[in-house]
């Protein structure tokens, strides 16, 4: 099966190929308003389904409960109020440069992407990994069980070399 990248690769430079010939741009152009709200719908679909695959690789315990669910919800106020951040760096003097980066800054905090990730970085480097997520009156299985020695070449199963 191909890797999402590689693909996506591939298709980006298939279309920046075709958008050079006037003949293929015209075609790109004639694609129907709603086929490519359709595509950019599957497009963000397949996005968020690698997102919720990357979130699912990782142990749910209080702590990334915790660091998911407030980079989440800073992040859904962020895209919901994109001018939240406008009056921190109010600046109206004449060093057009400073402004510059000021409003650079407020952009990029705008963008809701950037405020889940930048708040969910902080969160990771900040709150301890000792939280514990065990329900009370729940014992640890593994004290109970003995641990097993260690098995010895000659004991293990070899495959035979017949085998394919």
């Amino acid at each position: 099966m191909p890797q999402l990248t590689n693909l996506a690769n591939t298709d980006l430079v298939f279309l920046i190929v075709m958008g050079l010939f006037a003949k293929f741009s015209a075609a790109l152009v004639a694609i129907p308003a709603p086929v490519l709200g359709g595509m950019t719908t599957f497009l963000f679909c397949a996005v968020a389904v690698s997102g919720m695959a990357i979130v699912n690789r990782v142990p749910f315990n209080r702590r990334t409960r915790f660091i998911l669910t407030a980079s989440l919800a800073i992040g859904y106020g962020a895209t919901l109020v994109p001018n939240w951040f406008d009056h921190v760096f109010a600046y109206n003097g004449d060093n057009h440069a400073l402004k510059g980066f000021y409003d650079a800054i407020s952009l990029v905090m705008e963008t809701g992407f950037a405020v889940t990730a930048m708040i969910s970085m902080l969160l990771n480097l900040v709150l301890p990994f000792d939280i514990e997520d065990t329900p009370e009156g729940v014992e640890d299985v593994r004290s109970d069980t003995p641990e097993s020695d260690p098995v010895a070449k000659d004991q293990m199963d070899m495959p035979s070399k017949e085998v394919v």
